[in-house]
């Protein structure tokens, strides 16, 4: 398979063509259920993330809910 790149966090990374966001999800081993995924400054539905293709130049955002006080 070919690669293609991206930029996850503000990270450039390599991925497998073709990749959903459920398969990234799964491949980096992000966890949790207080997480979302933005792709090209909009947010990813969660039902949608096996349909949701990157492709290469994407920009991915992870953003982390936590609570605190």
């Amino acid at each position: 398979m070919s690669k293609i790149q991206v930029t996850v966090n503000g990270n450039k990374i390599q991925i497998e063509e073709n990749s959903t966001i459920a398969d990234f999800i799964q491949e980096r081993q992000v966890s949790g259920k207080m997480f979302a995924i933005e792709k090209n400054l909009e947010i990813i539905n969660k039902d949608k993330y096996s349909e949701e293709i990157i492709k290469n130049g994407d920009i991915i955002e992870i953003v982390g809910f936590f609570g605190g006080g």
